[in-house]
């Protein structure tokens, strides 16, 4: 399986326990699919934000902002992160390699294409802060925000860390030289399991996060999408979507699942658009997300490609409603 033309490891033997490991322990994700651009310059933050759709005024050094991209009929394609890691420097990292490419073509700054020399993990679960205690310097990390980052030594190697993820549990994200990966993954799966994408796809669903490939698969706005606070050029549709979880019943022979190219959006209420699913440890079965007419009441929902059946709405996201152990802060130790 592959996403931005990188290969993705589905699982390493058992998708659902290495879901149950990144709930109640420690797992461990190759995002190295991430496309990174640096900028470098006095017209950097302005480039950003216009590209971006969102003021940078308010984001300091060693701070990290979520942000969308759109396209020219305001519809999201992709969701980005924006690391200022200088007075002058930012790194934008995307999914989608013509976002880079597209940052790099402006004029007037010094940019550089660095995808090719990081990799990033993700370490995620309630004991990522001491898994990273076991292989290096936590100093700096231990007290970083939610969406700060640092940079210490993991394995006798200079990594950058930032305190996010794409889980619903508390994380981080660690950007390291391609050149040191391999040994930096060896070191941290001797402590936390390593996971793949089945289980990754399993965790974001279940917490109520998009996928670019999926969600934006269908012509939203980020409104429509859940995001409209992240973009300051949000659109309103004549008739408005709105992003719902639901349970449901299906014969899917394999996962990931992904909706197939040509999705339309629903016309009637109860309809829904159905952009991602999975086999859910929470749920105890078939968890997905899809679109469906704003404001539209009742739970029972119907899907018109006839893959999905017995649809019920249920609460977005499905697990950590209040979104609080994503935040939560590190017991001391």
């Amino acid at each position: 399986m592959a996403l931005a033309n990188f290969d993705l490891t589905g699982d390493f033997g058992d998708a659902k326990a290495e879901a149950e490991a990144c709930r109640t322990d420690c797992a461990l994700f190759d995002f190295s699919f991430l496309e990174c651009a640096r900028l470098t310059g006095e017209n950097a933050k302005e480039i950003i934000a216009a590209f971006a759709g969102r003021s940078l005024d308010n984001l300091s050094v060693g701070k990290i902002h979520y942000a969308l991209r759109v396209d020219r009929a305001g519809n999201a394609v992709a969701d980005l992160t924006i690391w200022r890691t200088a007075p002058a420097v930012y790194e934008v990292m995307s999914g989608r390699r013509e976002d880079v490419a597209d940052l790099l073509s402006h004029a007037g700054v010094e940019f550089a294409d660095v995808t090719p020399r990081v990799a990033t993990f993700a370490l995620q679960g309630p004991r990522s802060l001491e898994v990273l205690r076991a292989v290096g310097d936590v100093r700096a990390i231990q007290p970083l925000d939610y969406f700060g980052f640092a940079e210490t030594m993991l394995d006798g190697i200079r990594c950058r860390i930032g305190r996010l993820g794409y889980t619903g549990e508390a994380g981080f994200e660690i950007i390291a030289p391609r050149s040191a990966a391999h040994s930096l993954w060896q070191a941290l799966s001797r402590h936390a399991r390593p996971a793949g994408f089945i289980a990754a796809d399993m965790l974001r669903i279940e917490a109520g996060f998009v996928l670019f490939s999926n969600e934006f698969r269908l012509p939203v706005s980020p409104a429509e999408a859940g995001l409209g606070k992240f973009h300051h050029r949000s659109r309103q549709a004549a008739s408005p979507l709105a992003l719902a979880a639901f349970r449901a019943e299906a014969d899917i022979a394999q996962w990931p699942w992904t909706p197939a190219h040509g999705l339309l959006r629903p016309g009637a209420p109860g309809e829904i658009a159905v952009t991602s699913a999975c086999d859910s440890n929470a749920a105890g079965g078939i968890l997905g997300l899809g679109y469906v007419l704003a404001g539209g009441a009742g739970t029972r929902l119907h899907d018109p490609t006839g893959i999905f059946r017995n649809i019920r709405r249920v609460p977005l996201p499905y697990y950590d409603r209040a979104k609080r152990r994503q935040r939560a802060p590190w017991p001391a130790i």
